[in-house]
């Protein structure tokens, strides 16, 4: 887990909440000892690996006396968690989560979600932590006076739903989509803000569920504002999060409704900015790409608008990537200048 920033920040507009990769093939070793399924078998295990790099004696087995059965017993026990226990401890702590007021040392409710955090990022664990009553206790942390209880509890949301479909339906169903959109928007802290883009990121990504939930709750104007950030990591994850709505199959929806909110002269205007990080000018130039894609009249159109100054603006990144030797989006800026300006016609060029 990450290392994150603690304190107590009192940024306190609490917000609104009712609801409390394939492993590679792999090929069997000749001779490799048995695997153990007890704890001698456990130490003949490890002597039988180890004996080709012992001295030049032979390893002899000798069966365990009770002594050294009940030292090696406490050591093995004494490096088991219990991720379960830990988990309710975490979550005993943060019962009492709406009873802290701004004046109040946050840190043993911070320690808290970090421990949770740092355990459910497994599927498993997650839906456990779930079953146990944890996901209300989360929700109640979004509106906690502090700041670094807010983003801790995004984060926490981050962790339970990314790739993982029932968490996702969770965390919808018990409405917090609204909230963290409201934290993206207008939470006092930036590093609230970004965690909670994390979260929405999560939430969404594969869940045709959640992006109605987007729609409903105007997350696409949320992103477009982020977009516009002057928090440089707010603004790379809100770009990145759009580029991949808008390459999703079957997207012509978000693509048509971001086209009408001015998506397009929004990405013109960051990328004509001599400031503008290249992560962030590289998933706005695959925006477009998108929206433009298969010839899509009302994007070309935008594109094309003059005042925009698309093209010459494409073409001055387009001589900065060239130096930069990066190849894709090198190729990118020259399929989008072909797209939009190769074949403009008069009409288009008097606009």
């Amino acid at each position: 887990m990450n290392n994150k920033p603690s304190g107590n920040d009192s940024s306190s507009r609490p917000l609104s909440i009712t609801a409390p990769p394939a492993e590679p093939d792999l090929q069997p070793v000749e001779n490799q000892p048995r695997q153990p399924t007890n704890l001698q078998g456990l130490l003949r295990f490890a002597m039988e690996a180890s004996k080709n790099e012992d001295a030049p004696h032979q390893s002899s087995f000798q069966p365990l006396d009770q002594e050294r059965k009940e030292f090696l017993s406490k050591a093995l026990e004494s490096m088991t968690v219990n991720v379960i226990e830990e988990l309710q401890k975490s979550a005993k702590i943060l019962s009492n989560v709406m009873d802290l007021r701004q004046e109040d040392d946050p840190t043993e409710y911070e320690t808290a979600l970090e421990c949770i955090a740092s355990y459910v990022d497994s599927i498993d664990i997650a839906n456990d932590f779930y079953k146990i009553g944890g996901f209300g206790l989360i929700g109640a942390c979004l509106n906690s006076p502090h700041s670094t209880i807010r983003w801790r509890a995004a984060d926490v949301i981050a962790e339970l739903t990314q790739n993982n479909p029932f968490c996702q339906e969770k965390i919808l169903a018990m409405g917090l989509m609204p909230i963290l959109l409201e934290m993206v928007d207008s939470d006092p802290s930036e590093q609230a803000k970004i965690k909670a883009l994390y979260a929405v990121s999560c939430i969404v990504r594969g869940n045709a569920l959640a992006l109605k939930y987007m729609d409903v709750n105007d997350g696409y104007s949320v992103l477009i504002r982020a977009m516009q950030s002057s928090v440089e990591k707010l603004q790379i994850k809100s770009a990145f999060l759009l580029s991949a709505l808008c390459s999703k199959d079957n997207a012509h929806a978000i693509r048509s409704s971001l086209i009408k909110m001015g998506i397009i002269e929004q990405a013109s205007g960051l990328l004509a900015m001599n400031s503008i990080i290249g992560d962030t000018r590289d998933a706005l130039l695959s925006i477009l790409n998108s929206l433009t894609a298969n010839n899509n009249l009302p994007a070309l159109r935008e594109c094309r608008r003059p005042e925009l100054c698309l093209k010459a603006t494409i073409e001055r990144h387009l001589k900065d990537l060239k130096s930069e030797e990066a190849v894709d989006e090198v190729k990118l800026c020259n399929e989008l200048l072909d797209r939009l300006f190769a074949e403009q016609s008069p009409f288009d060029q008097d606009r």
